[in-house]
C-alpha cells in the first residue's frame, strides 16, 4: 500500500517509484487535441478557436493577431500569414493571455493595457505580491499568466499602425478595470470592427459575471461593463467580434441595449451601482456662476472656468467616475477600493459635457491643487489627446513630473507635464482671469490655495485641505463639527498648517469655497470663524497628544526626519550615483547633522556632515558606488548628532545595470 503521511490538516499518499515515474510519464503526455484550423471570417480576418478567439487580421506589411489564447494557433502561421507579426491584448486574463510568452519569445512584438502591462512582464513578482490570506478583494489577479511577456503599453484612445493597419484603443472596463477594446476599419472591405474581448458574448449577455465583483460583494464591474456597452453603442460598429463567444454582425445596438438593461437588473438592489448605471449617458455640469462650472462625473472634483471667449481652463482633473464619492452626482464608471495601478484608470470625462453645454472639446490650461492621483491622474490623457497645458506651483511640479523620484502617497505613476512652474508669490492671467497662489499644507504640503475673482465674486479653491458639509447650513451658522479631518502625516502635514491656510482664507474672503470632494460652498462670516475653529483645535489637540514642545527634541508633527530623492534610483555598476537628501535638524538649537547611506556589503559610500540651523530642513547630496547587479535594493540613510544617534531614518530602491 502507498505510504501515507499526515502533514498538519493535509494528507498526502506517496506512490511507489515506479508508480510516480508512471504517473509523471501521465501527465507530461497530455491528450493530443483536436485538431483546430483558422476560420475566414471576412477576406481580411480570420479566428482561431483557442482557450479563447484568437483573431489573425491581414495587412499589407505584416499581421496582426487580437489574444493569445494558450498558444495554440502558433504552429504553423507562417506557412499562411505575412510576417511581421504583432499580437495585441484585450486584457490579462490567463486564458487570453498565456500564449503571449511563446509568442514573445517567438520574436512577435506584444502589445497590452497600459495597466496590466507589469503583471504580463514580471508575473513571478505579481504572484509574490499577492495577499493569500484573509484577502477580501476578488478581482481576479490570480488568473494571470504564469510566465513573463515582453509586453509593450497601450495607452487609451491611442491609435497604434501594425502592420500597415491602423487600430484604436478603446478603454472598455469591465472583467479587469483595464480591459480594452480595438477598433479598425477593414482596408478590403471597409467594415468597422471592433475586437471587443469579454465586453460582450452575445445578445445581452457576457461570458462570466464573477469578475465584475471586485472588491468583497460590490459589482463594481458591471458598472463598467455596463459603460462600457453603452461606449460600444455609441460607435456603432458593423461587426464586433468577441473573445468570448460568436461573432456579432447583426442587431448590434439591440444586442448592446439589452446586456446594459441585464447588468441593469443584476445591480438593481445595489444602491450604489444602481446610481452610477443610472447616470450612464448624462453628460452635465452643474452651475456655480456664469463662468464657473462643476464636473458631476469625476471623482476628485474637477471645478472648469469657461472665458468670454470660449475657452476652458480646469482645476485638477482625475479619474472619472467614483468609489467612495460622497455627493449624489457620480459618474458612470466605478472603480475598486483597492490603492494600486491595476485598479485605478484616468479616461476623458466632462468633455462631452462641456460640448454640450458650451459647444467646446477641449480643456486649455490645467491649474493643480496638489499632487494626488484622484486629482491629476487624466491630466496626461488631456495632453496627449488635446495638448493641454498644466500649471503648478514650484513645489508640487517635481512630484507630477516626476513621480518615480518619490514615494509619498497618492502618486500617479505617469508623468504630467508641466508646462508652467508658478512662484508661490506670483500672479498668473488667464484670459482676463488672475489666478492667485499660495503654498499650502496639512492635507499634504504639496498643495496649492488658489484664489480668483471671476463674475464679480470671489473664488478660493482649497484642495483637500477643507471639506465641510456637503450643503450649507440654513441658517448660515457653520461650526467645527462639519468639517472633516484631512491631515494626512506621511503627506507631510505640519503644526501650523491650518492656521497658515485659515489665515488666508479669512484675508481673501472669498464668496465660494470650491474643495476636492465637496459642492461649492458659499461663505457667511461664521464660515470663516469656524475654519479659524479648525486651525486652534488642530494645533491645541496636537499639542496636548504629542512630543512637539519648542524645546523638545522631535521631527515636527508629521514625524519625518527625512527623505531621499529619488526614491526609485537607477545606478550602473562601479559607477559613482548621487542622490540627494532631505534631512531635518530635531533640535531647538544649531546642530551638526552626521549623514550617511547605508548600502549592501562591498558598496562604497562616503558619510558627509552639515551644518542646521534649529529645525531647518537640509537639502544635500550623497554618492555611492554599487558594485553588483540590483533590482529594487534597498538603500538607507542614517542620522546621528553629536548628542543621539537617530538610526535608519530614510530608505530609497536602487536598481543597478551593467549598461
Amino acid at each position: 500500500m502507498p505510504e501515507t503521511r499526515a502533514l498538519g490538516q493535509v494528507t498526502v499518499t506517496g506512490a511507489r517509484v515506479s508508480d510516480r515515474r508512471t504517473l509523471n510519464r501521465k501527465m507530461t503526455q497530455m491528450p493530443s487535441a483536436p485538431k483546430k484550423c483558422w476560420q475566414q471570417l471576412f477576406p481580411e480576418i480570420h479566428r482561431f478557436p483557442d482557450s479563447c478567439n484568437v483573431y489573425a487580421i491581414e495587412g499589407p506589411r505584416g499581421t496582426v493577431f487580437v489574444n493569445a489564447g494558450s498558444g495554440d494557433w502558433l504552429e504553423g502561421i507562417d506557412a499562411q500569414f505575412k510576417p511581421p507579426y504583432f499580437l495585441l491584448l484585450t486584457h490579462f486574463f490567463r486564458d487570453h493571455s498565456a500564449g503571449a510568452s511563446k509568442a514573445s519569445r517567438l520574436g512577435i512584438e506584444v502589445f497590452a493595457p497600459w495597466g496590466e502591462c507589469q503583471i504580463l512582464n514580471d508575473p513571478i513578482e505579481h504572484f509574490r505580491s499577492l495577499e493569500n490570506y484573509v484577502a477580501y478583494e476578488n478581482l481576479w489577479e490570480s488568473f494571470a499568466p504564469i510566465t513573463p511577456t515582453i509586453a509593450n503599453p497601450i495607452r487609451d484612445y491611442e491609435d497604434l499602425r501594425l502592420a500597415g493597419l491602423t487600430f484604436t484603443s478603446i478603454p472598455l472596463p469591465g472583467v479587469t478595470p483595464h480591459h480594452t477594446g480595438f477598433q479598425i476599419t477593414t482596408p478590403q472591405s471597409g467594415r468597422q470592427v471592433v475586437f471587443c474581448g469579454e465586453a460582450v458574448h452575445s445578445h445581452g449577455r457576457m461570458a462570466r459575471i464573477a469578475p465584475l465583483q471586485h472588491d468583497y460583494a460590490d459589482l463594481s464591474g458591471a458598472v463598467n461593463a455596463a459603460s462600457s456597452a453603452a461606449c460600444l453603442q455609441s460607435i456603432s460598429p458593423d461587426v464586433l467580434l468577441p473573445s468570448l463567444g460568436a461573432p456579432l454582425q447583426e442587431n448590434i445596438a439591440d444586442a448592446l441595449e439589452a446586456l446594459q438593461s441585464s447588468l441593469g437588473a443584476l445591480c438593481s438592489t445595489r444602491i450604489e451601482e444602481a446610481t452610477h448605471i443610472g447616470n450612464i449617458g448624462r453628460h452635465d455640469l452643474e452651475r456655480v456662476s456664469d463662468h464657473v462650472w462643476m464636473s458631476t462625473e469625476s471623482v476628485a472634483i474637477s471645478w472648469f472656468i469657461v472665458s468670454e471667449s470660449n475657452k476652458v481652463l480646469a482645476i485638477d482633473y482625475g479619474y472619472s467616475g467614483g468609489c467612495d464619492d460622497p455627493r449624489p452626482a457620480v459618474g458612470p464608471w466605478k472603480w475598486p477600493t483597492r490603492n494600486k495601478v491595476l485598479c485605478r484608470r484616468a479616461l476623458l470625462h466632462s468633455i462631452q459635457a462641456l460640448e454640450k453645454t458650451f459647444g467646446i472639446d477641449t480643456v486649455d490650461v490645467v491649474l493643480l491643487s496638489h499632487f494626488h492621483d484622484d486629482h491629476v491622474a487624466g491630466v496626461p490623457v488631456l495632453q496627449r489627446l488635446h495638448d493641454t497645458r498644466c500649471w503648478t506651483l514650484d513645489h508640487i511640479a517635481p512630484l507630477v513630473e516626476y513621480p518615480e523620484a518619490h514615494r509619498f502617497p497618492c502618486n500617479w505613476p505617469e508623468r504630467t507635464r508641466v508646462d508652467r512652474v508658478i512662484a508661490a508669490d506670483e500672479v498668473v492671467e488667464w484670459e482676463g482671469i488672475r489666478f492667485h497662489f499660495e503654498p499650502m499644507s496639512g492635507h499634504t504640503r504639496f498643495s496649492a490655495l488658489i484664489g480668483f475673482e471671476v463674475d464679480g465674486l470671489r473664488f478660493a479653491h482649497t484642495g483637500d485641505q477643507l471639506l465641510p458639509s456637503d450643503h450649507d447650513p440654513e441658517d448660515g451658522e457653520w461650526k467645527l463639527s462639519q468639517f472633516v479631518h484631512t491631515e494626512v502625516y506621511r503627506n507631510g502635514a505640519d503644526l501650523t498648517s491650518f492656521r497658515k491656510s485659515a489665515d488666508w482664507l479669512c484675508k481673501w474672503r472669498p464668496d465660494f469655497v470650491l474643495s476636492g470632494h465637496q459642492r461649492a460652498i458659499r461663505t457667511t462670516p461664521r464660515f470663516f470663524d469656524a475654519v479659524q475653529e479648525v486651525a486652534d483645535t488642530f494645533e491645541r489637540d496636537h499639542l496636548n497628544a504629542m512630543v512637539l514642545g519648542p524645546d523638545e527634541v522631535h521631527f515636527g508633527l508629521d514625524s519625518m526626519a527625512g527623505w531621499i530623492w529619488p526614491y526609485r534610483v537607477s545606478a550602473l555598476v562601479n559607477r559613482t550615483t548621487k542622490v540627494s537628501v532631505v534631512v531635518r535638524n530635531p533640535r531647538p538649537e544649531p546642530t551638526s547633522l552626521h549623514l550617511r547611506l547605508v548600502v549592501p556589503d562591498g558598496w562604497m559610500t562616503e558619510p558627509k556632515t552639515v551644518a542646521a540651523e534649529p529645525r531647518q530642513e537640509v537639502l544635500c547630496d550623497l554618492e555611492f558606488t554599487p558594485m553588483g547587479v540590483s533590482d529594487r535594493i534597498p538603500i538607507a540613510l542614517e542620522l546621528r548628532t553629536d548628542k543621539h544617534n537617530f538610526g535608519q531614518i530614510a530608505e530609497a530602491l536602487v536598481t543597478c545595470t551593467k549598461q
